[in-house]
């Protein structure tokens, strides 16, 4: 079970950058020429807000039921003096967290306005959210490198 949930954690993320990414540049175009908020532009929000929380949920149930973390849990010195350690144990899960809220607040900031101004905070919070989540991938696993 745990390698399905790491798995499905893996490969939603694609999904999830991409999802993020598109609603960052669709924001960001919408913005500038001054166009509204549409009823297409919530529907994406609503796709992004259920792979958001699908991912985070999927990170969590991995999180608890991972070694690393049990190693963690018992010795949380050595976690943060060893930096894959800290990385799966604090700064991923803690930076994913900050990512998936910022998305949230986005929605419900949006959810309920046609007008422009809500593209522009979707821009800066999807932003936000999207560098945070680049920061904290763990690329190494993801290139293959280790």
């Amino acid at each position: 079970m745990d390698q399905t949930i790491l798995d499905l954690h893996h490969y939603l993320a694609y999904l999830v950058l991409l999802l993020v990414a598109g609603v960052l540049s669709r924001s960001f175009w919408a913005w500038r020429k001054g166009l509204n908020f549409t009823a297409q532009d919530n529907k994406t929000g609503f796709l992004v807000i259920l792979a958001t929380h699908t991912q985070f949920m999927l990170g969590l149930i991995s999180y608890f039921v991972s070694p690393m973390t049990q190693q963690a849990f018992d010795d949380f010195g050595l976690v943060m003096t060893e930096p894959t350690l800290r990385l799966f144990a604090l700064e991923h899960p803690l930076v994913m967290l900050i990512a998936v809220v910022l998305i949230t607040v986005a929605r419900i900031k949006t959810k309920r306005t046609d007008a422009n101004a809500a593209h522009k905070t979707n821009f800066i919070l999807y932003a936000i959210a999207l560098l945070l989540i680049l920061s904290r991938i763990p690329w190494d696993k993801w290139l293959g490198l280790s």
